[in-house]
């Protein structure tokens, strides 16, 4: 299955359904009393994620979901159906993104998980709510609230503890088989792993992740190969094993290191800010190496580094492994000078190198009771931090704006202003979503349904703000849209 890890997709949630005003009819009753249904509950966007999906690959080929509208209401106190909810499945470690801001709505965690995107639209209620003792029969009905419409951003996150990261053909995917239940596709010609594989390793009552992206090669990050596609992956894992091929000899070993500058323009052009100060350094914690990448003196990024030459099996002579165990010590006190990094001690260089083979399973279970002490020392993985879902509000002293100079004209061509009084009438932007609310599910033209909307506005305090404003009767009022896909409508006070 092809593999798919981000993508963009437009949402919709369905309207709610219109309410009806109508009467109870009988024999002898010609006008009885009101019994118009509300309308139907709109559908929302609904995600749930699945621990078997792993991949994004279905929302390539449509980007476009809409929940179905509610049904409107009946006569007979009868309401109309509400509509199914949309449900959306992905995989979990799966996190929403808005995709204007870059926020983190929600991060899936676990199988089952279900989260709501958008609820369904609210609004159409019938006649049968406005009875009172002045209004016995009262003939409108509320129409529905237009659906929430949203972008948003679905990036799925391969969190591995500990990631595999070489060129290709250097035996990621045997390793990860070796010591994981996963059965990652091997084959002895370059880029055979062409998605990511996730592995779970247990060691004693301990268990982490391993990811293996596809082989690096140098130029990755000017996008040749394939691995640079997925290193944002690689970058989360807390541990780097990077692989090198035994068989390959000295140029093994080169190929592997050179592959820090890749890592290195990676994180460059995807992460660091331009105007910023950075650098990038090899150093000694405790007993360990640690790439480290500092922003304005801080440190931004920490990766503790083990290397492993795979593949010991095809030398098969303990002295000429303990030859390229020298040599691979020396290649990378020679690296870091050249890149003018800080030298470090060859001790601490030798006691981060393993030797294993996935053939013969040679120094693998070495490796990880090495790979099970270092995480249990380390820090656990940061989760991305999710933003709350707040309404949408507007500052108070910007709740009402005067555009009246930049709006006259519009409205004078469209009949709302007349061209003599308009000289004395003001034009007021109302930025308030109740009071967009409001606007949008009363029905206009209908005496009683207007009068219910500007009651409303009294008793909710709006008309008394308006009015400290310097709003007076035959002013215009520009109700600002909240609803995706719907302009802004007028209205006369």
């Amino acid at each position: 299955m092809q593999f798919y890890d981000e993508v963009k997709i437009t949402v919709e949630s369905g309207k709610w359904g219109n309410g009806i005003a109508s009467g109870y009819r009988a024999p002898g009753i010609p006008r009885g009393w009101p019994n118009g249904g509300d309308g139907g509950r709109g559908g929302s966007i609904v995600f749930q994620a699945s621990k078997d999906e792993d991949t994004l690959l279905e929302f390539k080929y449509k980007k476009n979901y809409k929940a179905d509208n509610g049904e409107s209401g009946r006569t007979k106190d009868q309401y109309g159906a509400d509509a199914e909810d949309l449900i959306l499945t992905v995989p979990v470690e799966t996190l929403v993104k808005d995709a204007d801001t870059g926020k983190v709505l929600h991060h899936f965690t676990r199988d089952g998980e279900e989260w709501t995107a958008l609820p369904g639209g609210s609004g159409g209620k019938g006649n049968i709510h406005f009875k009172d003792s002045v209004r016995q029969f009262p003939n409108f009905f509320l129409l529905w609230e237009p659906g929430h419409k949203k972008e948003l951003i679905l990036e799925l996150q391969l969190l591995g503890d500990v990631g595999l990261i070489g060129n290709p053909s250097v035996g990621k995917s045997s390793l990860i088989n070796c010591v994981s239940s996963t059965k990652a596709k091997v084959a002895d010609y370059p880029f055979t792993t062409l998605i990511p594989n996730l592995g779970s390793v247990t060691v004693g009552d301990f268990r982490f992740n391993m990811v293996d992206i596809p082989g690096l090669i140098k130029g990755a990050s000017d996008g040749k190969g394939l691995g640079n596609d997925f290193l944002r992956h690689v970058l989360k894992a807390r541990l780097f094993a990077m692989v090198a091929d035994l068989s390959r000899y000295d140029k093994g070993i080169w190929e592997t290191l050179e592959l820090f500058d890749e890592i290195k323009e990676y994180i460059e052009e995807k992460i660091l800010d331009d105007e910023g100060e950075y650098y990038f350094a090899f150093e000694q914690e405790e007993n360990l190496i640690a790439f480290n990448v500092y922003a304005n003196d801080e440190l931004l990024i920490s990766k503790k580094i083990l290397f492993v030459l795979n593949k010991c099996d095809l030398v098969n002579d303990d002295e000429v492994l303990e030859e390229y165990k020298k040599q691979f010590v020396a290649r990378f006190s020679l690296f870091l000078e050249e890149h003018q990094y800080a030298k470090l001690s060859e001790d601490l260089i030798r006691n981060n190198l393993f030797v294993t083979s996935a053939g013969t399973m040679q120094g693998i279970e070495a490796w990880k009771q090495a790979l099970a002490r270092l995480l249990q020392r380390l820090p656990a993985q940061e989760m991305p931090d999710v933003e709350p879902i707040l309404p949408v509000e507007a500052d108070e002293e910007d709740m009402i704006v005067d555009v009246t100079e930049e709006e006259k004209p519009w409205l004078i061509e469209h009949d709302y202003l007349d061209e003599v009084t308009s000289t004395y009438l003001n034009v007021y932007l109302v930025q308030n979503p109740e009071v967009c609310r409001l606007v949008f599910i009363t029905p206009w033209g209908n005496d009683e349904a207007e009068m219910w909307f500007w009651k409303q506005l009294q008793q909710k305090g709006f008309i008394e703000l308006l009015e400290a404003e310097g709003m007076r009767k035959g002013d215009v009022l520009k109700i600002k849209s909240y609803y995706e896909g719907l302009d802004d409508r007028y209205i006369v006070y």
